[in-house]
């Protein structure tokens, strides 16, 4: 099971939400390691615009494809975005003190001191901000002259010290103001770009990126155990630093414009119809479909863009929070919601297990309605048909799926009318307890993938009788565990894993076809303590401004003494999915 994370000192940037996996033999968390970037033609950083046509002619189709066919990442990234204040802290100012964008109102004052060193390399940063009152900036950073002022904005320089892989080095940055003063529209640029900069994602990030079709952005919501409920409450794309409830979508739906891959959300727990039907408006207004088109000709990519809608995440997880959420809402309708399945498929004890089965027949009738909603908003620009529902089931085994497929035929009609694809999400790992040397891990591994056959087989009856798509949510390998971390960590940079993954995309092949599947995740944060790896080893690579061209041919088969900084920038997942290229 997955349970949520945070390292002292340091909640705001690397919580994790939880990755996900059968519950049965993998554990840990995935890494939430920033947030998301702004928009590279629309508006700028913090003003929410709609975007702008950004280079939106249509391009011919790439006849040799830069994209998998059919692999998606789950995003994650230690350095999006050329404006690193959405990985800052929250000013520290009373909420009541505060204006609508996170700042201290006219008048008030307060510091956002963040433990980013560890992430952010040495160099100088361009800063800036709009306001009479004053910015002060130290720890890691100290201004290397003064302030100056243009277009009535205030400019300067400062001087940032990294400390790759050590904790406890702050950015903080001080806002004073005096009476009726205020300082606001604060922002700090990666070295190397210029103040107002229309980038917004880092190339490193766009980078890495590039080989996959689609993302899923469960992370950069904030998903897991979210408390969003209300329209007013989401995160905005002119607020300040990082936010409880994720990324602004703004952000992730300009992300969407420029890579043009399709789109998978995940929607909170607790939102609202009126949450549900703003979101989709948002969708319909920033989503440039120009824009994605062009990109995904340039791309090769051929299949029509897809917006994929999923309701919380793995819902039948205990260890989050989304299961006792929809088990109250579906004890409170017994009627509707009664728990009982008639199906034939297992394993016996998810069949049996009568609030799992209700848990997953109101999550089902959820997505009916989310969907439902999306399609409307979407109607007016003509782009229903883009809208893709996903329910999301456990690998495990197919009874929890069928049950909800069970409901939506009960209540609205054919399934296949409602909901798109069936997911799972088929995490490979080693028995812990063969995780004392390289050799036995590997072969643990190896045996772990072949079992997963009968369950496949399982998924792909299901999917078949009821006329739908079969998904992998999530996947990837999912050791974790707080035992012999060394090794599982030398595992993440060994030939065998690269091996292991390619008997893994050939099963699911095998078994699925072109079917698409979403890795988790896509990018980690360097130089973190061996112990955070116990709640597992998330990112195909190990930050997004690693050297893509290490991921190569011939990497060691490891004896198990080496130093993990030794082997760090070997990436034998990330090469592993990229070669998916074209295929």
């Amino acid at each position: 099971m997955r349970g949520t994370w945070i390292l002292p000192g340091l909640a705001v940037f690397v919580a994790t939400s939880g990755a996900c996996g059968d519950g049965a033999s993998q554990g840990g968390n995935d890494g939430a390691d920033g947030g998301a970037g702004a928009g590279d033609g629309g508006g700028g950083p913090d003003s929410g615009a709609a975007p702008t046509d950004g280079g939106a002619d249509v391009v011919p189709v790439n006849p040799n494809p830069t994209i998998a066919s059919w692999l998606g990442t789950n995003v994650s990234a230690d350095l999006p975005r050329v404006d690193i204040t959405y990985q800052l802290s929250p000013f520290d100012t009373p909420a009541a003190q505060k204006d609508p964008n996170g700042y201290p109102a006219a008048g008030a004052s307060g510091q956002s001191a963040t433990d980013i060193g560890f992430v952010l390399p040495t160099g100088a940063y361009k800063i800036s901000y709009q306001g009479d009152g004053a910015l002060d900036v130290s720890g890691i950073a100290q201004l290397s002259g003064t302030w100056s002022t243009a277009n009535g904005e205030h400019r300067a320089t400062m001087q940032l010290t990294g400390s790759p892989g050590s904790f406890g080095h702050f950015l903080t940055l001080a806002i004073k103001n005096g009476p009726g003063q205020s300082v606001h529209d604060v922002h700090v640029y990666f070295p190397g770009f210029d103040y107002g900069a229309a980038a917004v994602f880092l190339p490193g990030f766009l980078h890495v990126l590039a080989p996959f079709r689609a993302l899923r952005f469960m992370d950069w919501e904030g998903t897991n155990g979210s408390k969003l409920a209300d329209w007013a409450d989401r995160p905005r794309a002119s607020s300040f630093g990082v936010s409880p409830y994720g990324e602004p979508y703004e952000h992730i739906a300009e992300l969407v414009n420029v890579t043009g891959k399709d789109l998978w959300l995940t929607v909170p727990e607790h939102v609202t119809d009126a949450f549900v039907h703003e979101l989709g408006k948002m969708m319909a207004t920033k989503l440039d479909f120009a824009r994605i088109q062009s990109a995904r000709n340039q791309a090769g990519q051929k299949t029509p863009f897809k917006l994929i809608l999923e309701n919380s995440n793995e819902t039948w997880n205990k260890g989050f929070t989304a299961y006792q959420t929809f088990l109250d809402a579906a004890n409170a309708n017994p009627s509707r919601y009664p728990g009982t399945y008639a199906g034939s498929y297992g394993p016996s004890w998810q069949a049996q297990w009568t609030d799992l089965m209700k848990v997953g027949q109101y999550e089902a009738d959820r997505l009916v309605k989310i969907a439902i909603i999306f399609r409307a908003e979407l109607a007016a620009s003509g782009k229903s048909d883009i809208v893709a529902p996903v329910l999301s089931g456990w690998a495990t085994g197919a009874a929890y799926s069928d049950v909800a497929l069970r409901f939506i035929k009960d209540n609205y009609g054919d399934p296949k009318n409602y909901v798109s694809y069936v997911a799972l999400a088929p995490y490979f790992g080693p028995d812990d307890a063969q995780t004392t040397a390289l050799a036995p891990l590997f072969a643990s591994a190896q045996a772990n993938i072949a079992s997963m056959d009968g369950v496949f087989q399982d998924f792909k009856k299901l999917a078949a009788e009821y006329g739908l798509q079969i998904a992998a949510y999530e996947g990837g390998q999912g050791i974790s565990g707080n035992a012999n971390l060394t090794v599982k960590h030398l595992a993440q940079h060994d030939q065998r894993m690269y091996d292991a993954y390619a008997s893994y995309f050939a099963l699911w092949k095998k078994d699925f076809g072109d079917a698409l599947f979403m890795h988790f995740s896509l990018s980690g944060v360097p130089g973190l303590p061996e112990n955070i790896y116990q709640y597992g080893f998330w990112g195909s690579i190990i930050g997004v401004t690693e050297d893509t061209s290490a991921c190569a041919l011939g990497l060691p088969t490891l004896g198990g003494s080496e130093s993990v900084a030794s082997v760090v920038h070997h990436c034998p997942k990330y090469r592993a999915l990229a070669e998916q290229v074209g295929r």
